[in-house]
């Protein structure tokens, strides 16, 4: 494991370019690794399809949902297609949309920055983040959350997950460094209930896959009120 923490300082638009294009480059990459490590993610995670299955059955009928950063094993997106849902899936790799699109078919992919989602106004019943929002630094995430809250319909669900530390840099084990920082229930809560959402359900745990990210976890569902 290698991290790189960054010092505070002033934050402006370089600054952003320069963690953007990190994820970029990173998941441009390591798309196919990203593929053939976690096309089947969900079988292995009972912990994240049974909190995924809890989420979507709270959805009417073929919902439309939004699955933000699907990367290219696109595991969530492919559940909820499967679960007769209407899906889209965006992702800043043009690599992982592209060989998302090659693997799955029932599924609107799209390159596009989360930051600058450019869907009308009450478009989705529902958006799904796995370990997307680790990616937007913390001076955005009033943006991302105030567009979370634009796109979604009166009374649409979020489901969040995300790493729970202090963390705020870069992970470096790979030869392409990418950008991340983790989160704490209190900073979520703030986010979501400023926002315009009311928490349904948060959760923390432990790494208990061998497999994964060897760092806690958060799991949130909230609804726009």
């Amino acid at each position: 494991l290698s991290l790189r923490k960054i010092r505070s300082k002033m934050f402006n638009e370089s600054i952003l370019s320069a963690y953007k294009q990190s994820c970029i480059d990173y998941y441009n990459h390591m798309h196919d690794i990203y593929f053939d490590k976690y096309h089947k993610d969900l079988e292995n995670k009972i912990y994240d399809k049974e909190f995924l299955l809890h989420f979507v059955n709270q959805l009417p009928v073929k919902s439309k949902i939004l699955d933000i950063g699907c990367g290219s094993a696109a595991q969530q997106a492919r559940f909820f297609r499967d679960m007769r849902h209407q899906v889209t899936a965006i992702d800043v790799s043009e690599k992982c949309i592209e060989t998302a699109k090659q693997k799955f078919t029932g599924i609107q992919f799209q390159q596009m920055d989360m930051l600058d989602m450019h869907f009308e106004s009450h478009t989705f019943d529902a958006i799904n983040a796995f370990y997307s929002f680790i990616h937007i630094p913390k001076e955005y995430s009033h943006t991302l959350f105030s567009l979370c809250n634009r796109i979604l319909r009166p009374n649409g669900l979020i489901a969040i997950a995300v790493y729970a530390d202090d963390f705020y840099g870069y992970y470096d084990k790979n030869e392409i460094p990418v950008f991340y920082r983790s989160y704490s229930q209190t900073e979520l809560t703030t986010l979501l209930v400023g926002h315009g959402f009311e928490i349904i359900h948060m959760d923390e745990r432990q790494a208990i896959y061998d497999f994964e990210f060897q760092c806690e976890r958060i799991y949130v569902v909230a609804k726009k009120q």
